[in-house]
């Protein structure tokens, strides 16, 4: 079967590997869409913690059940799903109260050691996929996984206020969490994003207002903020927006310690919020966000194209940034 390798020299190309068997527990899937995200970019490029090249990335997928292995009840060939793409122990007691994407030993789809979604095909346990309704187009069930990441983010509020919401970073999670916490009653939804051709996309996703970074919005007045892009100043501006007894939660990546103001934290009595990956339950908030947007696919991806055009594009990306692209979707 033809899918992307990566190599250690930030090369990404097309390679021909044997097509992967479903073993016990497990599933072959037919990858009808893939996605291409930061982790992605970071492991072409050699940065990431756990994506070391040379390997098979990919793990934001959906497709259909093309081979059902021994053991594997409840499925059927053909069926339509969404990729979790966290393997678990199933053992711990994180694993068996149900908060599995915390697992100590977990491992995630695209690394050296399994194979990801980068590929026609590619092999899971039965385990992690979720059905995709009807409504969703095939070439879109990719975008249930960055989604649930939004779901999740969103979820770590619980039942605190959002009427105000405020979001720094504007693109692929950043415009997600947007369109999720608009959906999860936030009345005024600021965002912040320098790069000005996307701000009508955020505005089409909900954002009632969107800005750039030199914009003045007014201090302690937001209920929520979410910390969306991978910039540390950012904690500094989430902390002066943020209203006392508010909250912010951390959703983008640091790739090294942050200062958190902990004086600022106790006397506001401000919540400091991290999310971590994302649970089936918040893949089934994704397919809905999906179902029930239909235009969000459409606003979100800047590109659908082949594994042979796309590992072009995903070296250029990876080289030279992202330009123009806020999300980049192939189709094997």
């Amino acid at each position: 079967m033809r899918a992307i390798r990566f190599d250690e020299s930030g090369k990404a190309q097309v390679v021909d590997i044997p097509k992967p068997l479903a073993g016990r527990g497990e599933v072959v899937v037919q990858v009808t869409s893939t996605g291409v995200c930061g982790s992605d970019l970071a492991a072409l490029r050699g940065t990431h913690p756990f994506r070391v090249p040379p390997l098979i990335s990919g793990h934001e997928a959906g497709g259909r059940i093309a081979e059902i292995g021994p053991g594997v009840d409840g499925l059927a060939l053909g069926d339509r799903v969404v990729i979790d793409p966290q393997r678990s122990c199933g053992e711990c007691a994180l694993c068996t109260g149900g908060r599995y994407h915390l697992c100590a030993s977990k491992q995630m789809l695209g690394i050296a050691e399994w194979d990801g979604s980068f590929a026609e095909f590619t092999a899971v346990p039965a385990s992690t996929v979720i059905p995709a309704p009807d409504g969703v187009a095939d070439e879109h069930l990719a975008l249930a996984e960055p989604i649930a990441v939004a779901a999740h983010a969103v979820a770590q509020l619980g039942d605190r206020e959002r009427t105000r919401s405020l979001v720094l970073g504007g693109g692929t999670i950043g415009a997600l969490v947007a369109r999720v916490v608009r959906d999860s009653g936030a009345e005024v939804l600021d965002v912040i994003e320098p790069r000005s051709h996307v701000h009508p996309m955020l505005e089409s996703l909900g954002a009632t207002g969107v800005h750039t970074p030199d914009a003045e919005l007014e201090s302690h007045s937001y209920d929520a903020v979410f910390v969306a892009a991978g910039v540390p100043a950012l904690l500094e501006r989430a902390f002066a927006a943020v209203a006392p007894g508010g909250a912010i939660v951390q959703v983008a990546v640091f790739g090294k310690p942050v200062p958190v103001p902990v004086g600022e934290l106790q006397v506001r009595e401000i919540a400091l919020l991290g999310t971590a990956m994302y649970t089936k339950t918040d893949f089934t908030t994704a397919l809905d966000v999906l179902d029930r947007h239909p235009g969000l696919a459409d606003a979100i991806v800047s590109r659908t194209t082949s594994l042979e055009e796309g590992a072009e594009i995903t070296t250029r990306m990876a080289a030279d940034g992202p330009g123009d692209i806020v999300k980049l979707v192939m189709v094997p």
